[in-house]
């Protein structure tokens, strides 16, 4: 029972695909695509299958006049395209948000160094804490702010 119930439905879809479709042109020169053309239409033209109908925009392989291996190639070089592209457009963030982080760091260390904060480095020969002196502030001050005019292009 439940194979002839299957049978019947997969009857009622076929049939229903393989509904003929008709472009149908009004008196204004609309165009519609039905199954029947309403009254006062002016032309009919008849569409085979329902590809026509779905209006997806892929043309089948017969009317395109490629073959099937010329269109699975296309499709993957357009795939192909596609993931460079976003693996670019990824990088691109990134980039832009490290250079914005970078941008935003610059600026806060020469803030520290304007308003005259105690800004200590660490000797790398020895290790010991030294403090900038009020002697070298000025040359840390120009380095910072070519820092903020590098990372900062705004």
């Amino acid at each position: 029972m439940i194979r002839f119930l299957t049978a019947v439905a997969l009857l009622a879809f076929s049939a229903a695909a393989s509904a003929q479709i008709v472009e149908c042109i009004d008196a204004k020169g609309a165009k519609t695509l039905a199954q029947f053309c309403p009254p006062g239409t002016v032309k009919e033209v008849k569409r085979a299958g329902a590809s026509a109908a779905t209006g997806s925009g892929a043309a089948p392989a017969a009317a395109s006049g490629k073959s099937l291996a010329e269109q699975d190639a296309a499709f993957r070089k357009r795939q192909t395209e596609r993931q460079e592209a976003d693996a670019k457009g990824e990088k691109e963030r990134a980039d832009a948000k490290t250079s914005e982080k970078n941008c935003n760091d610059s600026r806060a260390q020469l803030k520290q160094l304007q308003e005259g904060m105690r800004i200590s480095k660490i000797d790398p020969n020895t290790g010991e804490r030294t403090f900038l002196e009020d002697k070298d502030r000025p040359a840390e001050i120009a380095n910072a702010q070519k820092a903020v005019d590098s990372w900062c292009k705004k």
